[in-house]
């Protein structure tokens, strides 16, 4: 419950610095091309014209936080908080570090699993549950390589203008399982919207990969996990 209450003062924050940049709307439009100066009095003459980066983040400290989730646990719910650090070298290659807690909750079916009771067919007066094998994850570290080829503008209702970029990372992940640490390898991408000059809001998709114990054999785990965050940029 502490942790739902804190991503709720988190939206709530995030509101009033959305709120806040709205101000910002007509700097943003004002740095944007006029088409009448391109086409002239002809209105069916295409524009091709992409305005060259108004929020700039090469050597700009970044600093932010996250909440997230694992999505693919079939027995449990796995809640991700953390922060995030790193640097764009230029506008297309940077390195970024998370540093992640986890929080586990059984999921409806394990707890569905663990009211059933069956006597020991061997000795009838024990009784046990179907518990099924479960590997919690509860914390990582991550160190990743981030490349940012994409980069565009979307116009919402002719009022504002909302920057983005699209982007892929690939790095180095030790996570903390009831199994011990697990190197893993962390692949994946995600979507940056720029607010103002400093402030941006991320969603990222990651796949960890590493391997666990299951049924006494190495198996190879993937954990997908996605994110929610909010960014601020020095400088």
């Amino acid at each position: 419950m502490k942790r739902f209450d804190w991503f709720v003062d988190v939206l709530s924050k995030l509101s009033i610095i959305l709120a806040s940049v709205v101000s910002t709307t007509s700097v943003s439009q004002s740095m944007d091309l006029d088409p009448n100066e391109i086409r002239g009095t002809s209105s069916k003459k295409p524009v091709a014209v992409l305005q060259n980066r108004f929020f700039l983040k090469a050597l700009r400290p970044e600093f932010g936080i996250l909440y997230g989730s694992i999505l693919n646990e079939s027995y449990t719910k796995t809640t991700l908080i953390g922060v995030r650090t790193g640097m764009f070298l230029n506008e297309w290659v940077g390195a970024e570090a998370q540093f992640i807690k986890a929080g586990v909750q059984d999921s409806d079916d394990r707890k569905a699993l663990n009211e059933l009771r069956y006597r020991k067919f061997d000795d009838p007066d024990k009784t046990v549950t179907p518990d099924p094998e479960v590997n919690r994850i509860s914390g990582i570290t991550e160190v990743s390589a981030i490349a940012a080829p994409f980069y565009g503008k979307l116009s919402l209702l002719d009022w504002t203008i909302i920057y983005t970029d699209l982007y892929g990372t690939l790095g180095l992940s030790r996570v903390s399982t009831d199994q011990g640490s697990k190197s893993a390898i962390s692949f994946g991408g995600g979507i940056r919207t720029y607010w103002a000059s400093n402030w941006s809001t991320r969603l990222d998709f990651r796949d960890r990969t590493y391997t666990e114990i299951r049924g006494g054999q190495e198996t190879r785990k993937h954990a997908w996990a996605v994110d929610f965050g909010l960014s601020y940029l020095l400088f």
